[in-house]
C-alpha cells in the first residue's frame, strides 16, 4: 500500500511482509516449473517433458545452487554443510507449507530425511499418479544430489510413493557422504 514509489528497495519493507513475499515467490518458483512442464508436454509429450525437466533441475544444480552457496559462504565439505546449502533453493523446506518433513542426523556426514508433508507429490495422487514413478523414483535422487553440489554424497532412497493412504510419510531418504 502507499503511493507509488519508482526507487523501491527490498530494504523499504517490514521484515514481514518479505516473509510473506518470499513464501509467495517460493509457490511461484515451483509454479512456473510445473506449467514449463505441461507445455512442453503439450507440445512434445511426455518423454520429452521428462527429459527436459531432468536436464533443467540437474543445471539448476550445477548453476545455480552454487550461487547460494558463495552468497551463504557454505562449501558443501560435509552433508550438514550441503543440507545448509538447500535451505537457501526457493524450493526448499525453509518457511514452506508446501514441504515439512523431519531430519534424523546420525552425524555430519549421514542424515536421513523424512517428508511428511509434500504439496507436489499430494497433487500427482489426486491429478497425475502416472507422474509419481519418473518424479519421485528418477527425478528427485538426482536432483537432490545435484543440489548437494559434493560428488561425494550419495543420496539413497528408503521409502518412495505411491502411498497407501495420505497419513504415510511421503518419502524417506538416506544423504551419505562416501
Amino acid at each position: 500500500s502507499g503511493p507509488f514509489n519508482p526507487n523501491l528497495r527490498f530494504e523499504d519493507f517490514s521484515k514481514d511482509f518479505l516473509i510473506k513475499m518470499m513464501t509467495m515467490w517460493q509457490r511461484a518458483y515451483l509454479r512456473l516449473s510445473a506449467i514449463w512442464y505441461e507445455k512442453v508436454m503439450e507440445k512434445f509429450g511426455m518423454e520429452a517433458a521428462d527429459n527436459c525437466n531432468l536436464e533443467v533441475w540437474l543445471t539448476v544444480g550445477q548453476k545455480v545452487v552454487p550461487k547460494f552457496a558463495r552468497m551463504g559462504n557454505v562449501q558443501p565439505n560435509t552433508v550438514l554443510d550441503a543440507l545448509k546449502i538447500v535451505q537457501l533453493a526457493p524450493d526448499s523446506h525453509v518457511g514452506s507449507q508446501l514441504f515439512t518433513g523431519d531430519l534424523d542426523i546420525k552425524d555430519e556426514n549421514h542424515v536421513i530425511t523424512t517428508t511428511t508433508k509434500c504439496a507436489v507429490l499430494e497433487f500427482f495422487e489426486k491429478a497425475a499418479p502416472e507422474r509419481i514413478e519418473y518424479f519421485c523414483h528418477k527425478l528427485e535422487p538426482q536432483v537432490m544430489e545435484a543440489y548437494f553440489n559434493n560428488p561425494k554424497i550419495k543420496v539413497t532412497p528408503l521409502k518412495l510413493p505411491p502411498r497407501k493412504s495420505p497419513e504415510e510419510v511421503c518419502c524417506r531418504f538416506e544423504i551419505k557422504l562416501e
